[in-house]
């Protein structure tokens, strides 16, 4: 039993930890790859015509799949290891899921906002405001920025959290050093957001000229189809069936996009300007 959750946890952490998902939303073709294009076509299409009211369901049934994510990408941050062995962390994970929904909460109503305003200025004073385009930049903006504050937070606190200091001190800690040393913490703040996006496009470039014609000869060769399918939209089930899809096709992303993680942990760790060897240690 002890080897099957030591197998979930590595899986959890392939697919949840650091900055992954953030390739997705900022490029969705990185999504797009795994799905069948022929499958692709009708359900969009549907749900923008004659099956637009299951847009709504469809929208919030994203929204579900990212609030999980994130849940689980909070769990990788605050728990080193099994939760039975860092019982008082559980108290600081409560918190940062109850902060993660306020958070959505106010983003949603910000959205709900303007899409009255823009059915408002558009019925009475005839000016269109971009709305479906609008709310998909809120959303990927969102998305992306969100996902980017919590590996930010966490690669700051990385040194003081592996000694054993409490969330809350850390965050002290973490601030006065970077108050005294504003230019060096900018700095390697820029340099972590300039490596996570170089490593997006380099995961880019081993999908387009790597994986894909790899898939590709593999299904030739053997004749069946390794791409997700999506169903015609027909009901709330089918809603359903094409939203857990998505959910797989977005994990299978993140589980083949880890490697460069990795990769890129190492150098964001060796440039780290907080050494981890001159922390003192704290306490649980």
């Amino acid at each position: 039993m002890n080897k099957v959750s030591q197998y979930l946890r590595l899986t959890l952490k392939a697919m949840c930890s650091e900055y992954n998902g953030i390739q997705v939303f900022l490029y969705p073709m990185t999504l797009l790859y795994w799905i069948s294009s022929e499958s692709i076509l009708l359900p969009f299409t549907s749900l923008l015509s004659v099956r637009m009211h299951y847009l709504p369901l469809t929208f919030f049934g994203v929204l579900l799949i990212y609030v999980c994510f994130m849940v689980l990408k909070i769990y990788t941050f605050v728990f080193p290891g099994p939760r039975s062995s860092h019982p008082k962390l559980l108290t600081e994970f409560y918190d940062k899921v109850i902060q993660l929904h306020l958070v959505l909460f106010v983003s949603v109503i910000v959205v709900m906002v303007y899409y009255i305003l823009a059915r408002f200025l558009g019925y009475f004073y005839r000016i269109d405001l971009p709305l479906k385009q609008g709310v998909v930049f809120f959303f990927r903006a969102f998305t992306v920025l969100l996902i980017l504050y919590y590996y930010l937070k966490s690669m700051w606190l990385k040194p003081l959290r592996e000694r054993k200091y409490s969330q809350k001190r850390s965050i002290l800690l973490a601030s006065g050093w970077a108050n005294k040393n504003p230019w060096a913490a900018a700095k390697y703040t820029v340099m972590i957001s300039v490596v996570v996006f170089a490593a997006v496009k380099l995961y880019l470039i081993v999908i387009a000229y790597f994986i894909t014609p790899v898939l590709s000869g593999i299904q030739h060769s053997i004749g069946l189809k390794l791409d997700i399918e999506l169903i015609p939209i027909s009901g709330i089930g089918s809603v359903l069936a094409n939203l857990f899809m998505l959910a797989a096709a977005f994990m299978l992303s993140n589980l083949l996009f880890y490697p460069i993680i990795v990769l890129s942990q190492k150098l964001n760790n060796s440039i780290h300007p907080m050494k981890i060897k001159q922390v003192p240690h704290g306490q649980d």
